[in-house]
């Protein structure tokens, strides 16, 4: 049986502000109920967010497990633009050049199932409809790719979801709509493909067969039915996670959370293709 944690703690993260000068920023972290951490993130220059992240069922969960930092960074670096999907079409901002990194500790025995939802607000930045603003993520060194599944007002929230743990931005992303979809779409089929030996060649057939009539109706401008045939391809994942497909992450990183991984790339093409429609 999972235990239930509600603890506190204040820690220091390094900022390095625009200024080049490097200083500590208090971040609160909350452990709540034993499924959800909470940060109050408050960085040099008046940076500010509240970062969340939801678990459906985890272990090991503590202010020490979960690795968590911020910074702020210099939206110039050219190591951190070469990461962007594309340098001329997602911009880092100014009025929120904030970096999160969440990579718990091996040694601390972090582990969960299944999806972790990813939750940031901002004052910072002010949501507007037809908003560029997207949450981003990547693994360390690693290219930052768009994962929001939803956003809105209060002044800017966005949430996304992932299998695994990963850097987070926020960016304006300028690409064209069904620039965003096909890139989504190809992410999927890939993952899919990379996948296919960790479960049966009757599962990643279904799978399959379903992403092929998604990519079909994209192809004629149908997102609506696309969608509805993605939420078909979670439901397939959702049936077979933990039996047929693997649906864990631990920190000693040594096996795939396939369901997660498959679940949250379809979150974010469902949110991509409700935008387009």
């Amino acid at each position: 049986m999972m235990t239930n944690f509600l603890s506190r703690l204040a820690v220091t993260i390094s900022a390095l502000c625009f200024f080049a000068s490097a200083q500590g920023s208090p971040v609160e972290l909350t452990v709540n109920g034993g499924n959800k951490i909470e940060a109050v993130i408050e960085l040099a220059g008046g940076i500010e967010a509240d970062f969340t992240i939801s678990f459906e069922n985890v272990i090991g969960l503590n202010e020490e497990s979960i690795g968590l930092s911020a910074e702020v960074v210099d939206i110039t670096d050219l190591n951190l633009l070469n990461r962007l999907p594309s340098v001329l079409d997602t911009n880092l901002l100014s009025a929120f050049p904030m970096l999160i990194t969440v990579e718990p500790l091996s040694s601390q025995g972090l582990s969960f199932e299944g999806l972790v939802t990813v939750d940031i607000h901002t004052h910072n930045l002010e949501y507007t409809a037809g908003t560029p603003l997207r949450l981003f993520k990547a693994p360390l060194g690693g290219e930052f790719k768009d994962i929001t599944m939803t956003m809105g007002s209060g002044s800017y929230r966005a949430r996304g979801t992932t299998g695994k743990f990963s850097q987070f931005l926020i960016l304006a992303d300028l690409r064209l709509p069904t620039t965003v979809v096909n890139t989504k779409m190809s992410n999927l089929a890939t993952n899919l493909s990379n996948f296919s030996t960790q479960m049966s060649a009757a599962t990643y057939t279904a799978l399959s067969a379903k992403l092929n009539e998604v990519q079909q109706l994209i192809a004629v401008q149908n997102y609506t039915q696309a969608s509805d045939k993605l939420n078909e391809f979670k439901q397939i994942v959702e049936a077979a996670r933990g039996l047929d497909i693997p649906d864990v992450w631990r920190s000693s990183r040594d096996i795939d959370n396939v369901a997660g991984e498959l679940m949250a790339l379809a979150n974010t093409l469902r949110f991509s293709l409700r935008l387009i429609n």
